[in-house]
């Protein structure tokens, strides 16, 4: 009885031999089509191996995928998914085919082909724990960030300080003396950079600009004014001010 099955295209022999070798120096059992004998049959085989696996590894590739060429390790996969015990792998940048998207793959599409690959490791975790019917192990955590509300593409940098804000504050690079910032592609900041830059910068005094502003401060208080007196002198000579309002008024305007 193999612990593990593998399902996957004949084409992309070469790219999963490293997998089943990986597997097997973990200890696993490891069946694939390779391992079938010219005079046993091979259908019959296929069968016989599915059935008695305790994993079924299918491998995503753009062969396997595709409803014509990977009809065969859908199939397969099925067998594996209805059982739950189904491990899929993807080694090229492909989705998992209708109906296996729900099942989480190992995504191996950029693995270097090491034994000691963090992505291996927790695929052959995977593997093992299906084997053993232990809880599936979480995915480890990416080695890099992508720090909110900065995008860098083509950027070489050299004793740069990149500060992530915190608490309100933005986003700050701090290129001290000595040290270099060359954006090469495109990029964006976060949008505080570019507002605290214009903030820093003053506007050079002008004169014309002085006066438009001052008019237009000017001729609304003047027009204020105009206004509240000759509704205050209408009030007063209609008798329907107060006298200490008219008393003002008389003394202003005497003035």
């Amino acid at each position: 009885m193999p612990d593990v099955f593998i399902s996957y295209k004949k084409s992309d022999a070469d790219r999963v031999r490293p997998l089943v070798e990986h597997l097997r120096a973990a200890g696993l059992d490891v069946w694939w089509d390779e391992g079938i004998q010219p005079s046993t049959s091979w259908r019959a085989e296929i069968a016989k191996q599915l059935g008695a696996a305790k994993c079924v590894v299918a491998v995503w590739t753009q062969d396997s995928v595709d409803h014509e060429q990977g009809s065969w390790v859908m199939e397969e996969a099925t067998h594996g998914q209805a059982r739950k015990i189904l491990a899929p792998v993807r080694l090229d940048l492909v989705s998992p085919p209708l109906g296996f998207g729900e099942t989480q793959y190992a995504d191996l599409a950029a693995w270097s082909g090491a034994a000691d690959d963090p992505r291996f490791q927790h695929f052959l975790g995977v593997v093992q724990a299906i084997v053993r019917s232990e809880p599936i192990p979480l995915a480890p955590r990416p080695a890099h960030f992508e720090a909110p509300g900065i995008k860098l593409q083509g950027v070489t940098m050299e004793n740069v300080n990149i500060q992530v804000g915190g608490g309100g504050e933005p986003n700050r690079i701090e290129v001290p003396a000595g040290g270099s910032l060359h954006l090469g592609g495109a990029s964006s900041m976060d949008a505080e950079a570019p507002r605290a830059a214009a903030h820093s910068r003053r506007e050079p005094f002008s004169l014309s600009m002085f006066i438009t502003r001052a008019i237009g401060v000017i001729f609304p208080l003047v027009a204020i004014i105009i206004f509240v007196f000759s509704m205050g002198n209408m009030a007063c000579s209609q008798g329907n001010a107060p006298a200490a309002f008219c008393n003002i008024l008389t003394e202003i305007a005497g003035q």
